[in-house]
């Protein structure tokens, strides 16, 4: 089988990157032909490794600019031209799209149905109905614009009136997405939003956001006293949840890592430090090795974040809401402590009691390590894609 994955980064170093890595490497097995397809503004911007000679990749530049993307909703731009001539030269059997939201160019979905490749697209957020990118507005989860009226990003003032462009192409992205053959879907709730989105069930398809649990080596049984929090500190994320919690634990020390930079005088208890500008290259793993537990209170009805895949692996306790993906993954008190969304006393009474109890600590960090192995064991995952993408869907 001939696949073509569409991708916006295969960097190492970033999430999307190593998850079409993953792909590749799952797929790369009994006579598949595998080419990826990078959708990135910069080749500049990647080290080219190992990964780049052993695979056959090809950056394509996108210009990302509003005029360039409406023009290219009803005609046959440079970057078209050269994605057809891509699928002329591949001729794939599957065109896989990794992810996909409403940056991603629509015409290169419908010239891949032109072509008569199946195609397959797979949301990692919900950037492919939701303006703000989470599906998370006023604290709850949200999914006014998931049936295509996205009128109600101006009404509800997630976008101001600049934003009319960008609603447009988002609606006709829609209609064109709705075309495609198959919707990988990680979770029951995002099933639940794709089918509101208007995908017939026959054409959502389970798979997770692969990880290879291979990326690091690294765990150890010392702590060092001190819970963490990393990744993207804002609202969807529960970022407000944790220093609200915190407030109420005085006597516990809590360590936030942020993706992006914080500011310095952000209100926040004085058992809450925030650590700027740390990442895997300068100690993040260390952090996260040393410390009790790893919370992660997302409250928008998250995929697999891999923030959490990483915690899994480096076998730590987790504590989480019962929200997205965890609500299929997580048996509360068996491979995490589950809370449900935004019940700050029963999340406060899991970090006390993870604190305390290193039994519970323990045991609940092997079966999540486990969880995450069999998530993602490479023989299921090929099995999976092999059969998503021989499926009959007409």
């Amino acid at each position: 089988m001939k696949i073509l994955l569409v991708c916006e980064s295969s960097h190492i170093n970033e999430s999307g990157g190593r998850v079409v890595r993953y792909i590749t490497k799952i797929l790369k097995r009994d006579g598949n032909q595998i080419r990826l397809v990078v959708l990135s503004e910069k080749r500049d911007d990647y080290e080219l490794g190992d990964f780049y000679v052993k695979n056959d990749v090809e950056f394509l530049p996108i210009r990302r600019g509003l005029r360039n993307r409406m023009l290219r909703l009803f005609y046959k731009d440079e970057e078209a031209k050269s994605f057809c001539k891509i699928l002329s030269k591949f001729s794939p059997d599957v065109v896989h799209f990794a992810s996909f939201d409403h940056t991603k160019p629509i015409r290169f979905i419908d010239e891949a149905k032109d072509f008569g490749a199946k195609v397959v697209l797979q949301p990692w957020t919900m950037h492919f109905y939701c303006s703000q990118g989470f599906g998370f507005r006023n604290g709850e989860q949200c999914t006014l614009c998931a049936n295509g009226n996205y009128l109600n990003a101006l009404t509800k003032k997630c976008v101001t009136i600049k934003a009319i462009p960008s609603l447009i192409e988002k609606r006709l992205s829609h209609k064109s997405a709705l075309n495609a053959d198959l919707f990988l879907s990680s979770n029951g709730e995002l099933d639940k939003i794709l089918t509101k989105y208007g995908v017939g069930k026959q054409h959502i398809y389970r798979f997770p956001i692969a990880f290879d649990y291979t990326f690091l080596e690294q765990q150890s049984e010392k702590t060092d006293g001190y819970f963490i929090f990393y990744g993207q500190a804002n609202s969807h994320k529960g970022l407000s949840v944790l220093l609200d919690v915190f407030e109420k634990l005085p006597e516990q020390k809590l360590k936030i890592y942020p993706m992006a930079l914080l500011p310095e005088n952000i209100s926040k208890p004085e058992n809450v430090e925030i650590i700027n500008g740390v990442s895997w290259t300068n100690g993040l793993s260390d952090a996260i090795v040393n410390s009790k537990a790893v919370l992660m209170p997302s409250l928008w009805s998250t995929s697999t974040e891999y923030a959490l895949c990483e915690a899994l692996l480096m076998k730590k306790a987790v504590v989480v809401f019962n929200v997205g993906v965890h609500k299929d993954i997580f048996k509360d008190r068996f491979n995490a402590l589950v809370v449900e969304p935004n019940d700050l006393d029963s999340f406060t009474k899991a970090v006390l009691e993870l604190d305390t109890n290193e039994e519970l600590r323990k045991s609940i960090a092997e079966n999540g390590y486990n969880t995450l192995l069999d998530i993602n064991n490479p023989d299921k995952l090929y099995l999976k894609l092999i059969n998503c993408y021989s499926l009959k869907t007409k």
